[in-house]
């Protein structure tokens, strides 16, 4: 059953990795997304969680987002290991979050789609 592949990236500088890895396991096409941690945003843009700002100071501001169609639950376990081979740690929240959602219906330029 195809899945929706969602990378949430902490830190950009694997991203290139990332991408490179999924190519190689014939996932052609991924869109990315920058993205701004929540607490961020509450903390600038409404004034009375102006002091969360104080509690993120260490936390990244800004993330890379990877979404990608792909064949099913396994392409992710391969690349969960291959990345963790390359010293990319999804598992840790400061580099990001890895997770999948089953895909029932898609459309696309060949029409129609359901597992």
């Amino acid at each position: 059953m195809r899945q929706l592949l969602v990378i949430i990236l902490n830190r950009e500088e694997h991203l290139d990795d990332i991408l490179a890895e999924l190519l190689e396991l014939e996932v052609p096409c991924a869109t990315v997304v920058e993205g701004v941690a929540l607490e961020r945003v509450l903390a600038k843009d409404v004034p009375i969680f102006a002091g969360l700002l104080q509690s993120t100071r260490g936390s990244r501001a800004y993330n890379k987002n990877i979404f990608a169609l792909i064949p099913g639950r396994e392409t992710a376990l391969r690349l969960i290991e291959v990345l963790r081979g390359m010293g990319i740690d999804l598992s840790d929240p400061s580099t990001g979050q890895l997770f999948t959602l089953s895909i029932d219906f898609w459309l696309s330029a060949e029409g129609p789609s359901a597992d």
